[in-house]
């Protein structure tokens, strides 16, 4: 047994003891999600997402620096020069590693073109052409794939299933420094359960 699937069976234990239902405990660890800060955006349109199959790691890549970008500013952007329904991710990782929803989970985004209908969007607050994710940063973004992986049953290691927004369209996002991380977040995933 390896050390995650240690840790959860030892969870499940001890939730277990508390409850004095396995059955419960199993349950709240499989409801369970990460701290996602909900920010209540308002959008000009929403459309449902019929299904998920992709994960697409973007970063915010201000060409002027490596900025903290909220999903605040990002859903402001969008609308006003844009003149989109609204920030196009669905999550956005801050240099704190505070996960911020943008988009609502389940709505189209609007990230990754021809490939909104099908993929949930997430972008890491900087710039990683020029700078280097900082490991808040990485720890939340491996943890928010692998709770999205587990919540739409996608397999990780699977191709195109966990991919940087360069392998969908002609852009270098999510930078260099990030896609270079982006096997060690497919085998974190694997790992998770």
């Amino acid at each position: 047994m390896d050390r995650r699937k240690f840790l959860r069976a030892l969870a499940v234990g001890a939730a277990s003891l508390l409850l004095h239902d396995e059955k419960a405990a199993a349950y709240i660890l499989d409801t369970w999600q990460p701290p996602i800060r909900k920010l209540f955006l308002q959008f000009t349109e929403y459309e449902e997402r019929p299904t998920t199959e992709m994960i697409v790691i973007h970063h915010a890549g201000f060409p002027d620096g490596d900025k903290d970008s909220s999903a605040e500013e990002i859903h402001k952007f969008h609308q006003e020069v844009n003149g989109w329904a609204g920030i196009g991710y669905h999550y956005v990782i801050r240099k704190d590693g505070t996960i911020e929803q943008g988009r609502r989970p389940n709505m189209i985004g609007a990230h990754a073109y021809q490939h909104n209908k099908n993929s949930v969007g997430i972008c890491v607050a900087g710039n990683f052409d020029v700078a280097k994710i900082k490991h808040e940063q990485l720890d939340s973004l491996k943890l928010l794939t692998a709770w999205l992986c587990q919540k739409y049953k996608l397999n990780p290691m699977g191709k195109g299933v966990i991919v940087g927004h360069r392998n969908l369209n002609a852009t270098n996002c999510p930078g260099d420094n990030l896609y270079a991380k982006l096997d060690e977040i497919r085998r974190y995933c694997r790992d998770f359960e």
